[in-house]
């Protein structure tokens, strides 16, 4: 009988696993301080027990672009890079970009030693502060049409 809830419990967990595929993960984006020129800092933190450096890092990249985000210490806004239609309107190039290998990953960078983990009422969330290099990640995305050229307005 234990070994029948084993084999199930085990089965459930790889089918789970499974499931999870490429699913964009649930998180939270904060400024996390100054940085130097065309990168910023920020403090991410992904819902869920198994949090890799790679959801992480989609996270960092997917909040800066999309969601923007505030530094409580600094009280400094920063604005998202995108209109806030930017991800439908370009749902392909954006699956691509943000896919768990994506090439999202090329524009973030761990700080060493900042892993974080936080028991809450739902379950876990990892976090890390993340270094994203804004100027880069900005022409990549121009060149895949999300977000507009600084010039384009004039």
């Amino acid at each position: 009988m234990k070994k029948l809830f084993s084999m199930m419990a085990m089965v459930l967990l790889c089918v789970a696993a499974m499931a999870r595929g490429d699913k964009f993960p649930e998180y939270d984006i904060t400024g996390a301080g100054s940085a130097t020129e065309g990168t910023v800092l920020v403090k991410v933190y992904v819902y869920g027990m198994h949090v890799s450096d790679e959801d992480l890092k989609r996270a960092a990249v997917h909040g800066v672009v999309f969601r923007g985000f505030a530094n409580t210490a600094s009280r400094v806004q920063q604005p998202a890079m995108a209109s806030p239609t930017a991800e439908a309107d370009n749902q392909s190039y954006c699956d691509a970009f943000f896919a768990r290998d994506g090439m999202c990953q090329n524009y973030a960078q761990i700080v060493s030693g900042s892993y974080d983990r936080v028991k809450t009422k739902k379950g876990m969330k990892c976090g890390a502060t993340v270094q994203v290099n804004k100027s880069a990640l900005r022409k990549e995305l121009e060149k895949g049409g999300v977000v507009r050229s600084l010039s384009s307005g004039f």
